[in-house]
């Protein structure tokens, strides 16, 4: 009996809502920074890994830093969950799309003033079990307070998906 190892295949998807409009993976609307939509070429991403014959199965973490802003941010309507609508999980879907982890605010002083800024990370976990998608096709990232509502006061932030594909 042989045991084979996979080597895991990383692909590292940088999205900002500062991204001016017209360059790769800008942002398709920002009216409302607690649900966001990019369009993706999935394919170019991946450089071609798979064919559109394959399950593209993987594991997705994040991690998450908004701008900092006036102390408007509480623990009771901004703690909740990131959310993506796009990538599937036939085990793990809900109306608002796959849960990826907890996202909170924090306190960042600047200049001596009370700040807050919205954080999360899964980047220490083993992520969350999706399927990816093929050519172009739109994700839209929602920041869910507790209720399960779009969360209040968010404003632009950076995003850092890691996608995990095994590879032979």
């Amino acid at each position: 009996m042989s045991l084979v190892q996979h080597n895991p295949k990383v692909y590292t998807l940088y999205l900002s809502t500062q991204t001016a409009a017209g360059s790769t993976y800008a942002p398709i609307d920002t009216n409302n920074f607690s649900i966001i939509t990019w369009n993706i070429n999935w394919d170019n991403l991946y450089g071609g890994y798979g064919s559109n014959v394959e399950e593209r199965l993987s594991r997705v973490k994040f991690q998450i830093r908004s701008l900092s802003q006036s102390a408007i941010l509480t623990d009771a309507a901004n703690t909740g969950v990131l959310a993506i609508q796009g990538v599937g999980n036939k085990f793990a879907n809900s109306p608002n799309g796959l849960v990826l982890g907890m996202i909170n605010p924090s306190n960042e002083p600047v200049g001596g003033g009370t700040n807050h800024i919205l954080i999360g990370s899964s980047l220490e976990t083993a992520g969350v079990q999706c399927n990816l998608p093929f050519g172009y096709a739109p994700i839209s990232v929602l920041l869910l307070n507790r209720t399960g509502a779009l969360m209040a006061n968010t404003t632009n932030y950076q995003l850092i998906l890691s996608f995990e594909m095994n590879g032979g």
